[in-house]
């Protein structure tokens, strides 16, 4: 799992039939201080999350997948919750 920053969406008129009423977000991967990697992904939002949002993102392809209780889907990482707060050592 990674964390990271929505910072946009995707919009797209002819997509797979798995994408019907979920968005595609795009999501600033970041370290646990909230550093930006400089790497940002896409990922299916199943949560409800904003641009903005600092969000949970899941990156197992098999995981991801197995969530929706699908089959082979194109489908390689999604937004599985939004963060309140990262507590740990200081850095």
């Amino acid at each position: 799992m990674n964390l990271g920053v929505v910072t946009g969406t995707v919009t797209a008129t002819v997509k797979h039939p798995v994408y019907r009423n979920r968005r595609l977000m795009v999501v600033a991967l970041c370290a646990p201080d909230w550093t930006r990697t400089g790497r940002e992904t896409l990922a299916v939002d199943t949560v409800g999350s904003g641009v903005g949002d600092r969000v949970l993102v899941l990156k197992e392809g098999n995981s991801a997948r197995s969530i929706f209780g699908e089959g082979e889907i194109p489908m390689q990482e999604m937004i599985v919750g939004i963060v309140d707060r990262v507590d740990g050592e200081e850095r």
